[in-house]
């Protein structure tokens, strides 16, 4: 089946796409990424900071979660680009993004077991690095489809749509998590179980093709080493998009990857209540990200501009950031969070379509695309490095009453990402 719902033929070129996407192909193009993010984004957000505290103990939390988080960020930042390239050149007949979507589920499926039996951290990590790894697979063949198969005049939306899917399996995995700490096997896999049924439905419905001929290339060695990018970082506009990604994800990663800590070391929040108190942050978060993206990305569509949009998303997340900093109570750091959610979700609305329009070769897409990931990637691998390191050697130590100083930096962050979105040329 094709995006406007007729029989989908693999020998018409997949760059010959329709003028529209249909609806059945986006809900379930939107089903697939959801599912992949809550298996992979609910560890990073709370499952593996309350493992940690139990294998490493209070002492060792901090430092095992920087290093952990960090150490499968690099990993998937160099594992992005690889997988783009090896899938711009799949030759399946199921297609060149199918098959390495089954593959990071999979993967996905065993790092997390692997996390969920470890009494080690040094295990623990090694399922993590298993995950991060084989999910970039699948994070590669997603982000290229932007490319692929939606039209123009619709990646606002389509954009919109997947970055709330990002935030729907946050507040899910939180939420799912309220029931599910009693079992750490429970803790980490509950949230893998709608992704078998969400990558059938993919394979389905989603269109897809093998490579074309142009691009069926060996893949050598030197095909893997020139994936890692950096080339593509030569054309301009896609490097001020790269910078501003990278940017504005850094100034994301420090709340993201500290907020639990600083509830209950800043805050002060019982442990028995921070499941509680993260449902109701990232719900809030999660509706406000979810209703912006999607009214967002409409009238980016319509206005036929993205630059305004995303810089003016990084300045509210930068607002967000710097009311956490101030915040003494948790009323004061919900106000803030809500400000980020909205900040997040007309930036997660927008930037995806942005850099889709700067791709420099559409035939290279989910290369390009992955590279992309690695802003994403390497601001999860640096904030746990600098929020301990340049931060704490600087005022003292981390905890405690240094997080406002940490949030702070976090704005400053996400203010010179909007900064660098000024030179691009190529999109309004």
């Amino acid at each position: 089946m094709n995006m406007t719902g007729t029989a989908y033929r693999p020998d018409i070129p997949q760059l010959d796409r329709p003028r529209h996407l249909g609806w059945q192909v986006i809900l379930v193009y939107w089903f697939a990424q959801y599912a992949a993010w809550l298996a992979l984004i609910t560890p990073v957000v709370i499952t593996i900071a309350f493992r940690m505290r139990d294998i490493a103990g209070e002492q060792g939390k901090a430092e095992w979660l920087g290093l952990i988080l960090g150490v499968g960020a690099m990993a998937a930042m160099i594992a992005a680009p690889i997988w783009g390239a090896i899938s711009d050149r799949t030759t399946a007949r199921i297609g060149r993004r199918k098959p390495w979507i089954i593959g990071g589920a999979a993967s996905l499926l065993i790092g997390l077991t692997i996390m969920a039996l470890a009494n080690d951290p040094l295990v623990f990590g090694l399922g993590w690095l298993v995950c991060q790894i084989g999910s970039n697979a699948a994070q590669a063949a997603f982000n290229a489809l932007m490319s692929d198969i939606v039209p123009e005049n619709q990646r606002g939306l389509v954009s919109a749509l997947l970055a709330a899917s990002a935030t729907a399996a946050i507040v899910t995995g939180v939420a799912i998590t309220q029931y599910t700490t009693a079992s750490s096997l429970a803790m980490f896999l509950v949230p893998w179980i709608p992704t078998p049924f969400a990558v059938g439905l993919f394979l389905w419905i989603v269109p897809d093709s093998p490579a074309e001929p142009m691009a069926r290339q060996p893949i050598t060695i030197r095909t893997l080493v020139g994936a890692l990018g950096l080339g593509t970082l030569r054309h301009r506009d896609f490097a001020w998009a790269f910078s501003s990604r990278f940017l504005v994800l850094l100034s994301s990663a420090f709340a993201m990857t500290y907020q639990v800590y600083y509830l209950t070391d800043y805050l002060h929040v019982p442990q028995a209540q921070v499941a509680e108190f993260m449902v109701l942050s990232t719900s809030l978060m999660g509706a406000l990200t979810f209703l912006v993206s999607c009214c967002g990305g409409w009238l980016s569509d319509k206005a036929g501009r993205r630059k305004p949009f995303v810089a003016g998303a990084a300045v509210l997340m930068a607002a967000g950031s710097g009311g956490m900093s101030l915040a003494a109570s948790f009323e004061q750091f919900l106000l803030a969070a809500a400000l980020t959610g909205v900040g997040q979700g007309l930036y997660y609305a927008v930037d995806i379509a942005l850099c889709v329009e700067v791709l420099p070769h559409r035939s290279n897409a989910a290369r390009d695309m992955a590279v992309l990931q690695i802003a994403n990637s390497l601001p999860q691998s640096l904030a746990p490095t600098i929020a301990p390191s340049l931060l704490g050697v600087a005022l003292g130590g981390l905890a405690g009453r240094n997080y406002p100083a940490l949030f702070l930096f976090a704005a400053l962050v996400a203010l010179a990402g909007a900064a660098v979105l000024i030179p691009i040329k190529k999109v309004r």
